[in-house]
């Protein structure tokens, strides 16, 4: 494992037994990705449900149109029910798809949490509270250990000082995993990262202050306070 390689710090133990809270995000993406097959599913039956209406209607063809409008009628209500419950969850997870939640699932309980000097580039920003970006992972001499494509939460995006911070990755560099930024180390937020398809360009030298206290950071953090 490069981290430990480099000094940087290892959770004692799976990043999801070291911070159990991150597998409420992996549930509530879960329950949406399951929220939306129930409206398809909804969705497909009722469409068969007013074809079948039409066709044995005396007057089939506006039999045909009134189920099919009542299909759509049904997805709409459906539709609005799910965004309503997606809102009052709250935030953590929703940058996650049910597959990703189920595959980070499994890296979480696997691999540990490794903390990482890094540097942050936007790609693209959202019209949600999220920011898609490349992460460039920094050795100790600041060249680039890998480099990751990720949806960051825009507050993190924004906290961080000229890009730089510290994150954490729990996976292997070679296939990607999962990201999290530590501003509350007991339930830090999770991004499912991958890596990046093409290399970006190599990340630019930061301060050399800033990155002797990113690097510090990196090799002392302790997780038995968690």
């Amino acid at each position: 494992m490069l981290a430990r390689r480099f000094g940087y710090a290892v959770s004692p133990e799976p990043a999801a037994a070291a911070t159990p809270s991150v597998l409420g995000q992996l549930d509530k993406a879960a329950r949406m990705d399951r929220v939306h097959l129930i409206i398809f599913a909804v969705w497909g039956a009722a469409m068969a449900v007013g074809m079948i209406v039409g066709l044995r209607s005396e007057l089939s063809f506006a039999g045909l149109v009134g189920g099919v409008l009542a299909g759509e009628a049904a997805l709409l209500v459906v539709w609005l029910m799910a965004r309503s419950q997606q809102r009052v969850r709250g935030p953590g997870g929703e940058g996650l798809t049910g597959p990703e939640a189920h595959r980070l699932r499994g890296i979480l309980a696997e691999h540990p949490w490794q903390v990482w000097p890094c540097r942050v580039e936007l790609v693209r920003e959202h019209a949600n509270p999220s920011t898609l970006v490349h992460v460039f992972l920094l050795d100790p001499d600041q060249n680039v250990a890998g480099v990751l494509k990720t949806t960051l939460q825009r507050a993190t995006w924004n906290a961080m000082t000229d890009g730089y911070g510290v994150l954490w990755f729990a996976g292997d560099l070679r296939f990607g995993g999962a990201l999290a930024h530590p501003a509350d180390p007991a339930d830090p937020t999770v991004s499912y990262a991958t890596v990046a398809p093409q290399q970006p360009a190599t990340a630019s030298p930061g301060s050399s202050v800033l990155m002797e206290e990113l690097q510090r950071q990196a090799i002392g953090w302790t997780f038995g306070g968690l």
